[in-house]
């Protein structure tokens, strides 16, 4: 054991060497650093730190040079906790004094070089990160996370609908709690914060009227899309939650929607796309209302290239933009749909329009 104090004397005055050619540069963030001195302060336990003994009775640090650097910065006045800085605290608050006498794990070890880089090695690749649930369930564990768990565990369908995951850490209960936020949220996935607030604010009450909100759309998915659809499990969410009024029309089509839908997938077009969800999503709806939508979505370099040589330049050498008349140049001007490929518009050459592109950006789904 050493206090904080200790270390961070050792380490102003060459003892104890952070900064080894083994340890990567300074990753934590000022937020990050911050979290450091709450743990301290806080009482919190930090990792153990790992030493390496050297001969002439120094050490070096094979583990812990983030958690160091956020220390020296605050007691030399470089980083800020709540807003103040360490020499702040020394007149109203005991900050100072409870983390110098925090007493810190420390591993020291020593041998030949062999071994120290071994011990590095081991250090690094045996650890396992926390998952997001992990995190969740020991910070908020209650009632909350108990039904989350229980249902989990005891229905078949939400566990059959998401997917299937070689080691079980709670990757499908976190998601599954994204979509319960979701739902309750005005169809907004929630950033980690917000969810981690939902979790809290929750702990402690029933899960049963979480799963009464989530079981029609888990129905959905369930019934509409097959295990061998390539569709995102969000975004067959997302569909689930706005279509669920036209589940009937939906389930007749189900097959068509598996077939089509991961062949569009599988397609250069697919992967080009800067709008994938949408694609998908106009893709199934022209799909139930028998439209049957091209599974080509976008325009080639050689399809521009086509309709250009189709085209006859003014005097300057500038092409036309078909929606607001002036000219451009062949690069300035982009290759799209007249009648719109979620309408049923097929990507062919007399099906195209050249647009500049602030007119492209204007034109939308029209």
């Amino acid at each position: 054991m050493m206090t904080v104090r200790e270390l961070y004397e050792k380490v102003v005055n060459g003892v104890i060497i952070s900064d080894i050619e083994l340890q990567r540069n300074i990753v934590y963030d000022a937020d990050k650093q911050a979290l450091v001195i709450d743990s301290l302060y806080k009482g919190i336990p930090l990792p153990a730190f790992y030493l390496w003994q050297r001969e002439d009775g120094k050490m070096e640090v094979l583990d812990g040079k983030q958690r160091i650097e956020a220390i020296k910065k605050f007691k030399q006045g470089n980083l800020l906790y709540e807003g103040k800085s360490w020499k702040a605290y020394a007149y109203d608050s005991d900050l100072q004094q409870v983390i110098d006498n925090t007493e810190l794990t420390i591993i020291t070890c020593s041998g030949d070089e062999e071994k120290k880089r071994m011990i590095f090695k081991r250090i690094n690749t045996l650890g396992v990160q926390l998952s997001k649930f992990e995190v969740l369930n020991g910070l908020y564990h209650g009632e909350y996370i108990e039904g989350l768990n229980y249902y989990f565990a005891n229905d078949a369908n939400v566990r059959n609908v998401l997917p299937n995951a070689p080691v079980d850490r709670g990757d499908n209960k976190y998601r599954l709690l994204e979509y319960i936020y979701y739902v309750r949220n005005k169809s907004v996935f929630p950033k980690r914060s917000e969810l981690d607030d939902y979790v809290q604010q929750h702990k402690d009450e029933s899960f049963n009227e979480e799963v009464k909100k989530i079981k029609p759309y888990i129905g959905f998915i369930r019934d509409v899309f097959s295990d061998a659809s390539k569709i995102s499990p969000a975004l067959k969410f997302k569909l689930a939650v706005k279509y669920q009024k036209d589940r009937a029309i939906w389930l007749q089509h189900k097959d068509a929607i598996c077939k089509d839908c991961n062949a569009f997938i599988k397609s250069d077009g697919y992967k080009l796309s800067s709008s994938k969800d949408e694609d998908i999503e106009a893709m199934v709806l022209g799909i139930v209302g028998n439209l049957s939508v091209d599974p080509k979505r976008l325009f080639t370099a050689d399809d521009k290239a086509k309709l250009l040589a189709e085209l006859e330049p003014d005097e300057r050498g500038l092409y036309e933009c078909t929606k607001c008349h002036q000219h451009f140049a062949a690069d300035e001007l982009t290759i799209d749909h007249i009648k719109p490929w979620s309408k049923g518009g097929r990507t062919v050459l007399t099906n195209a329009c050249l647009l500049c592109r602030a007119c492209n950006s204007s034109k939308g789904n029209k």
